[in-house]
This record gives structure tokens, sequence and C-alpha cells, in this order.
């Protein structure tokens, strides 16, 4: 994506900060564009975050490049004509020059204020500041903070308050009496607060639907991607800590708990009435029962079942779920099961004749 005004390097350096470890080449050239190094042109700036990419530098076109500090002496032995910013932390620091300087994300529209076609319930409180884009609607006694960014065709339910600097994406629902911080990011398409899975039955057979009085509370910078379900709790609330990023397509059932700063990818499924401790990263179409406690700084690989309690912090994947190393042993063992059979039938024979 091109800037609408070329900028000078010299002035990415500074914006970086503390992030800068070092620069060389000619500082006051211009860059235009942000590329990746295999597809720049003149006045690109684009970066590597690995040694490995070396070789694309040496064909790109690119004007500047953010490059790890650990290459800083190859680049001295290796004049490629090129401006360097050095940093120790390149993914962050791109992703901070990408953001203050090339595009920003969350993406909000150009509406400003209360569009025409938007619908805003008696009693609500919305900010000066904040956004409701086209046939957005808000709710009655809802109240809306600082700079939120709720865009087209969105759907806030009675009662619910949302906090300062949040984007609420076009065609997001959140429900009645929901709690959602500062700083969060609900995405396309997403449901917050649905009402849980949850029915009481009779002698024949039948399902009657139990009402759920119970919130969900996202705590500040959470993040919840497009397509998403986040369900409210029966009676307590469910509740996403702080810094949690959720992935597209993920479902969590009511009265879960999940802890501060988790990542959990896509398709993954955790049941009602789990707790999830911080820091939880979860790989992609892992299904976690309910009732149970998944300690601190627990890992799990894609493709697992999580069927209990996980206690201790580590690195787990498979089902049944396993340390993960274990985990790849299982995995590759299983490539091997069907000759292994046949090996120990011939063994059996040969050692039990009688009984073959």
């Amino acid at each position: 994506m091109d800037l609408r005004e070329p900028i000078k390097i010299s002035t990415l350096g500074e914006a970086l900060g503390a992030l800068l470890d070092d620069q060389s080449g000619n500082l006051d050239l211009e860059v235009t564009h942000f590329s990746t190094a295999e597809l720049a042109q003149a006045g690109a700036f684009t970066f590597i975050n690995d040694a490995k990419k070396w070789p694309l530098l040496e064909q790109s076109h690119c004007t500047c490049v953010l490059a790890p500090s650990a290459l800083k002496e190859k680049v001295e032995k290796n004049d490629l004509g090129k401006t360097w910013l050095f940093s120790k932390n390149v993914d962050l620091a791109a992703r901070d020059i990408k953001q203050k300087f090339f595009f920003q994300t969350p993406y909000q529209s150009h509406w400003q204020g209360i569009h025409p076609t938007a619908v805003v319930g008696e009693g609500s409180s919305i900010d000066d500041s904040a956004t409701l884009g086209p046939h957005a609607v808000v709710g009655k006694n809802c109240k809306i903070g600082k700079g939120t960014f709720i865009g087209a065709n969105a759907c806030i339910e009675d009662d619910v308050t949302i906090g300062e600097h949040t984007t609420i994406h076009p065609l997001a629902y959140v429900g009645h009496h929901c709690l959602i911080g500062n700083h969060c990011e609900i995405k396309p398409n997403a449901v917050i607060g649905s009402e849980g899975f949850g029915y009481a039955h009779d002698h024949l057979g039948n399902h009657y639907r139990i009402p759920h009085t119970g919130r969900v509370i996202l705590k500040d910078h959470v993040h919840i991607g497009a397509g998403s379900a986040v369900d409210r709790g029966t009676i307590t609330d469910s509740i996403i800590g702080e810094g949690t990023k959720i992935d597209n397509h993920v479902h969590c059932g009511h009265n879960f708990v999940i802890g501060k700063n988790g990542l959990i990818t896509g398709q993954v499924v955790v049941a009602g009435s789990t707790t999830i401790g911080d820091n939880f990263i979860c790989g992609g179409h892992t299904a976690i029962t309910g009732h149970i406690q998944v300690a601190d700084n627990v890992q799990v690989a894609g493709f697992s079942g999580v069927a209990k309690s996980v206690e201790r912090p580590g690195a787990y994947g498979g089902y049944p779920l396993q340390p993960v190393k274990d985990s790849l042993r299982t995995r590759q063992n299983l490539l091997h099961l069907t000759e292994m059979r046949r090996s120990i039938k011939k063994l059996m024979k040969k050692v039990f004749p009688e009984e073959s």
C-alpha cells in the first residue's frame, strides 16, 4: 500500500524509538510503499525477520530494509546499496511502522458521528466522539464510550456498555447486558452474548430452553475474530481476560472463563463452565471439554482434545492429551501400526505355531 506522500527513512527510525537498535546508509532517502522483499521496487520499505531470507535482498530493488540486529555484520561486509534499520524485534518494529505510516488497523470507515440511518434506543448515552455507521442499531440504556466505532448493520442490544476506542465491525452482534472493555475489537459476523446451549428435559424426552441471565464480559484489549460465537453465562458471567485474542470461527460455551493474554486460533471449541488460565495458546481444530480447569502458561497443539483438567504449565498435544513431544511420537508411530501388526502376527506364528 502506497503512502500519500513520500517519507524520509530517518523519520521511520525515529518513530521506532527503543525498538531501533542501529541504522546505516542514506537516511535522507524517501520511501513510498510497503512491500515484500521479492516484489519490492525502488522506493519500497521491506523487512526480513530471518537470516535465511538474505538471498531475497540480493535481488530486491527495495530502498530500505528493516532487519534483525544479528545481521549488522553481514550488512557491513555486503554492501547491497540499501538503507538499513536494525531491531532485535523485527516483527514488532515492522508492525509499528506499518501501523503508523501505511495502514491502521482496525480499519474504520470514513463515517463520523451518528449516521442518519442508525437507530439509538431510549436512555442510551453515546459519546460525541463515537461513530455509528449506516443502519447500526443500539438498544435502550446502552453506554458507548469515547472514540468507539460501531460499523454498518451492527446490532447492540439493550443495556450494553462498551468502553473507549473499541471497534465493533459491520454485521457484528452484541447481546443484552454485555460489558465490552476499552480498545477491544469485534470483527464481522461475530456474536457476543448469544444464549448458551442449555436445556431442561422431561420424562418424554422433550427439551426446554433455560433462560441465560449471565453476561459476557470482555476485558480491555480483547479481539474476537469474524464468525466467532461467545455465549453468555447461564447465571454467572462468561469472561475473557485482558489482552486475549480469539481467531475466526471459534466457539466459547456458557460460563467459561479465559485468562489474560491468550491466543486461540481458528475453529477451537471451548465447552461450557471451563476455566482457562493466563497466557493460554491453542492451535486450531482443538476441542476443550466442559467443567475442567486449565493452568496458566499452557500451550495446546492443533487438532488436539482436552478431556480433563491440565494442572501444570507446559506444551501438550494429541488425544488423549500428552506432553507435546510424546504426542508427536505417538502420531508418528500411528503410521507404522499396520506394518507392526503384520510383523507381530508373523512373530506369533513362529513362537506359538500350535495356536496359529
